[in-house]
């Protein structure tokens, strides 16, 4: 074949030819070509030699090693500044979880009580609900425009959990104290203590029942959910008086009726002082398998319980003595566990001045602070107990040394005699009990009398709260309650327990209070020694027990 490619036209294809994008003719040509030139095959040499990768030189080699080692350092640092934002992000929200004091806003939370000594000492003891919350202080502050009104503040963190749960301050004003509040909830007033349950209901009273949810905070306070089962309410607003209905899903009997509509007429006229346009409530349930409507208005309830509702609303003070005239705070209540009548006991004691306790109970101290150090939580037992049994009531009266303490003056020798105490982690005394047991009947029926008292290191408060019959023990039991005087004039009150089946004995428990002490006997018989139970605790009180 001839070869008419001339060097300049084999040279312009040999860059395509070398990346084998020419064709088989092509190819052939150019093949054909450079047999015959010299130039042209060197050419091709040249482009199909690899070309030499130039000697990595020592200045070039320091330069990347340099640029690896700044990268290396620049990750580190940006490792570092993350690590550090985060370690500081972190101790700035266990600061503010765990170490900073932040006041406690949810009153709910605090157990307190509060008083007021010579219209100057504030004393506020107490403790928290929360028991991962610990107390960090306590802050006092008087309104500008009104002095005589003091408002306190718990501060508390996280970490004073694992110190301290309860507290007790003091503080002394330079003027007259006329309102103390803790945040924004009403605790004392012109020389009375408020209870918590009364102020937590009282700032529940609104304007209007159109408010659904001021209503809603209004039953929440009372707790009626602890008694009756809501199912929905209807409200009456289209004319006056204004009325609310409340559907129950409660059943009751006929039986019933009495009890459950006196516990019904006690929560309707707290509920009409707390709305200031309500004119009536209803509450609707099931009656022997009928829906009853119970109606109470406020008329009926100014009538009943002497007074308007704008006056038990005029203060805390007034408004807690309609509390404790409806039995919310203390009286007769109902409880939809059994269905029965049932009583609670709620009695307000002073706390023994702890200088008045002077037996020898007194030296427990150190053995109370070796259970608080040596304690672990894996232990059985709880630090901070005294347990001590006595072979004479003299004994123990005098381990306890507090001279208004009386004597049982139980009719036959008691078989036992102890006391019970608690104290703090400083070893100080809280709360006393001195018991006495014996049986008689040929050991049929059994006899405990005791007595309570609370020094002023108590931080649990010294208000008793005790419901009857226990459900726990006695669920399908009755409890009844009375007043009894003695001779000698001394009023006991008696709540008789009376159990519906035969696994249980019945009950009688007598109470008195005395300021500080609370005095109580408690009988359990079986239902067949009911006369002679009775007949017991009719001798025991008129023996004169918790005289001297």
């Amino acid at each position: 074949m001839k070869n008419d490619l001339t060097c300049e036209v084999v040279q312009d294809l040999l860059p395509s030819y070398v990346d084998h994008l020419t064709s088989d003719v092509t190819n052939t040509a150019i093949e054909t070509h450079i047999r015959e030139c010299t130039d042209c095959r060197r050419i091709l040499s040249d482009m199909q030699t690899p070309e030499p990768v130039p000697a990595e030189t020592a200045t070039d080699a320091s330069t990347i090693d340099f640029l690896k080692k700044s990268n290396k350092r620049n990750k580190r640092r940006i490792l570092a500044a993350i690590l550090i934002v985060t370690l500081l992000l972190g101790s700035i929200w266990g600061y503010r979880t765990y170490f900073y004091p932040a006041p406690l806003k949810n009153t709910a939370l605090i157990d307190y009580a509060v008083t007021v000594k010579d219209n100057k000492t504030i004393q506020i003891k107490g403790s928290l609900t929360d028991q991962t919350l610990g107390v960090a202080g306590i802050d006092y502050s008087c309104d500008p425009d009104h002095p005589e009104t003091v408002t306190i503040n718990v501060r508390t963190n996280r970490i004073s959990a694992a110190g301290h749960n309860t507290f007790s301050d003091k503080k002394t004003e330079t003027h007259a104290v006329k309102k103390v509040y803790v945040n924004d909830q009403i605790a004392w007033e012109d020389g009375t203590s408020i209870l918590p349950k009364a102020a937590q209901i009282y700032a529940t009273i609104h304007p209007y029942i159109g408010d659904m949810s001021a209503n809603e905070k209004t039953l929440a306070a009372l707790g009626i959910s602890n008694v009756f089962s809501i199912a929905n309410f209807k409200l009456q607003t289209t004319e006056t008086p204004y009325g609310w209905t409340i559907y129950l899903d409660d059943a009751f009997t006929k039986k019933q009726q009495t009890t459950v509509e006196k516990t019904m007429k006690n929560y309707a006229m707290v509920i009409l002082a707390c709305t200031k346009n309500l004119g009536s409530v209803t509450f609707s349930y099931t009656l022997d398998g009928k829906t009853t409507d119970f109606t109470y208005t406020k008329e009926q309830g100014e009538n009943e319980f002497l007074g308007t509702c704008n006056y038990f609303r005029s203060s805390a003070t007034e408004f807690q003595t309609l509390l404790a005239k409806t039995g919310i705070l203390s009286d007769p209540v109902f409880s939809r566990l059994s269905g029965n009548q049932g009583y609670r006991l709620t009695e307000q004691l002073n706390n023994v001045p702890d200088a008045e306790i002077t037996g020898t109970i007194q030296n427990e101290k150190q053995n109370i602070i070796k259970q608080y150090e040596s304690y672990l939580p894996t232990n059985s037992w709880s630090p901070g107990s005294i347990n001590k049994s006595f072979s004479s009531e003299k004994d123990a009266l005098a381990y306890i040394g507090y001279k208004n303490l009386r004597s049982f003056a139980l009719p036959q020798k008691a078989d036992s005699i102890s006391v019970n105490a608690t104290a703090d982690k400083k070893g100080n005394i809280c709360y006393i009990s001195l018991s006495e047991l014996y049986s008689c009947a040929d050991g049929q029926i059994n006899v405990t009398a005791a007595a309570d008292l609370y020094t002023e290191s108590s931080n649990t408060g010294s208000y008793i709260d005790m419901d009857y019959p226990s459900y726990e023990e006695t669920p399908d039991a009755v409890s009844t309650n009375e007043l009894y005087t003695t001779v000698s004039g001394d009023t006991w009150q008696l709540i008789t327990t009376t159990s519906q089946g035969d696994d249980f004995n019945d009950s009688i428990d007598a109470y008195r209070t005395e300021d500080t002490i609370l005095y109580g006997i408690h009988i359990s018989y079986p239902s067949n020694l009911k006369e002679s139970a009775q007949a017991e605790l009719k001798k025991i009180l008129e023996n004169g027990i918790g005289q001297n």
